[in-house]
C-alpha cells in the first residue's frame, strides 16, 4: 500500500490534513477543549437561562399591560416597509440559521483543515466557540436586563393589539388602565400561564415582550464579526454581507422588531466582541498555548524545515500551516531549535514549571522574555 501524504493538496484557500497532522490537530484541540469546555458548556446552559426570560416577560406583558400599553410604538421604517406574512414572515429566521449553520460548518472543518489566511493561522476550533459563547452570554445578559425592566408592545402578527368596538366606544379610562381585554388578542396570542411554561417553552420565533435589542440582529452580527476575524474569506465574508443585507430590512417588515431594537444590535454586538477580544484574547500565541494548554510547538532535531508539537507529552508531526501565528516572526517565546523524544520530554518536564519549554538537551533554547505577551 501506498504510504498517504501527511498533507493533500486542496484548493488554494485551505490545506487538507493527511493522518499524521490530523491527529496532531485533535490533539491539539483536545488539549485546549479540556481547559475551555466550561465555558461551552454555560453557553449552551445560558440559552435555558435566556428562553426562561423571553417566556417571563411575555407572561408579564399578559398579566401587567393595559390595552393602550399593548398599541404598537410608532415606527417610521414600517411607513416605507410592506408587511411580509406567510413564508417571508420566517425567511429571517432561514437566514439565521443558515448563517449559524455556515459558521459551526467552518468550526467543524477547521479542526481538519489548515486554512490560508493572512490575518492567523491555525484557526482553533475550541477557541471560535468560546469566543461566540463569551459573547453571546454578555449579549443575551444585557438583553435580559434590557426587556426585563422595560416592557414593549410588540407589532408583529402574534402580539399586535386590536381594541374592540367596545373599548373604542366606552371611556377613555377603561382602555389606559386596567390589564387589556382579552378580546383584542390577536388569534396567535398564545403567553405562557403556568412556571412549567416559564420554565420549559422553548419557542424563539412566537413570542412577545422581548424586544430591545433584536435577537435576530444578535445572531446576524456575531456570525458577522467571527467570519470577520477568523475565517476572512472574500467569499464568506460576501454570503455574510449579503444574507445581513436581506436580513435587517426583512425583519423590519415582518414586524418582529423595531427599528431602535435592530440599530442597537448592529452597534452593541461588535463592540461587546472587540471588548472581549480585548480583555479575554485567544491564547493561541506559542507561549500562550505552552503556559495554558501544555502544547508546545517547536522545529524538528533533525530537519530545521520540519516541526513537531508536544501535547501531555506526546510528541506530533505538525506541519507548517499549523504552527501559532507568531511562531517563526517572535524569538522570545520559548521555542526549540530540536525537539525531544518522548521519554526525554516526561524526564525534563518532571521538575519544570508548567509553560516552561524542556532544557537540558544540548539543543540551543530561546528564553521567555519577561515583555512576552501571553
Amino acid at each position: 500500500l501506498l504510504e498517504m501524504p501527511s498533507v493533500l493538496r486542496a484548493p488554494r484557500w485551505w490545506t487538507v490534513l493527511g493522518h499524521e497532522h490530523l491527529v496532531a490537530s485533535l490533539a491539539v484541540q483536545w488539549a485546549i477543549l479540556q481547559r475551555e469546555y466550561l465555558w461551552i458548556l454555560f453557553g449552551v446552559a445560558f440559552q435555558v437561562v435566556h428562553s426562561c426570560f423571553t417566556n417571563l416577560v411575555f407572561y408579564l406583558e399578559n398579566k401587567l399591560l393595559s390595552g393602550a400599553q399593548r398599541m404598537p410604538l410608532y415606527d417610521l421604517a414600517f411607513d416605507f416597509l410592506p408587511v411580509v406574512t406567510g413564508a417571508w414572515w420566517h425567511f429571517t429566521d432561514y437566514l439565521i440559521y443558515s448563517m449559524l449553520f455556515s459558521v459551526g460548518f467552518l468550526v467543524v472543518v477547521s479542526a481538519f483543515v489548515s486554512f490560508d489566511f493572512d490575518v492567523r493561522r491555525p484557526v482553533y476550533a475550541i477557541f471560535v466557540l468560546k469566543r461566540y459563547f463569551q459573547t453571546l452570554i454578555t449579549l443575551q445578559t444585557l438583553r435580559i436586563l434590557s426587556f426585563m425592566f422595560t416592557l414593549l408592545p410588540g407589532s408583529s402578527v402574534q402580539c399586535l393589539y386590536t381594541p374592540t368596538e367596545a373599548q373604542l366606544a366606552g371611556p377613555a379610562s377603561d382602555f389606559v388602565s386596567g390589564v387589556a381585554d382579552p378580546a383584542g388578542n390577536p388569534p396567535e396570542w398564545d403567553p405562557p400561564t403556568t412556571l412549567y411554561e416559564i420554565l420549559f417553552r422553548i419557542d424563539p420565533a412566537t413570542g412577545c415582550g422581548d424586544l430591545m435589542f433584536s435577537s435576530h440582529t444578535i445572531f446576524a452580527t456575531l456570525c458577522v464579526v467571527l467570519v470577520w476575524d477568523y475565517f476572512p474569506w472574500r467569499v464568506s465574508k460576501l454570503y455574510m454581507a449579503v444574507c445581513m443585507a436581506f436580513l435587517i430590512p426583512l425583519t423590519l417588515a415582518s414586524r418582529k422588531h423595531y427599528t431602535v431594537d435592530v440599530l442597537t444590535s448592529l452597534y452593541v454586538t461588535p463592540i461587546v466582541y472587540e471588548l472581549m477580544r480585548l480583555k479575554l484574547p485567544d491564547r493561541d500565541t506559542t507561549a500562550g498555548l505552552s503556559k495554558y494548554y501544555d502544547v508546545i510547538f517547536q522545529k524538528d532535531r533533525e530537519d530545521s524545515l520540519r516541526y513537531t508539537c508536544v501535547v501531555g507529552g506526546q510528541l506530533y508531526k505538525v506541519s507548517e500551516s499549523q504552527l501559532p501565528h507568531d511562531f517563526e516572526t517572535s524569538e522570545s517565546y520559548g521555542v526549540r531549535s530540536g525537539a525531544p523524544n518522548e521519554e526525554e520530554y516526561l524526564t525534563l518536564r518532571k521538575d519544570t514549571p508548567p509553560g516552561t519549554p524542556p532544557s537540558g538537551s544540548g539543543n540551543a533554547i530561546m528564553t521567555v522574555s519577561p515583555d512576552a505577551q501571553i
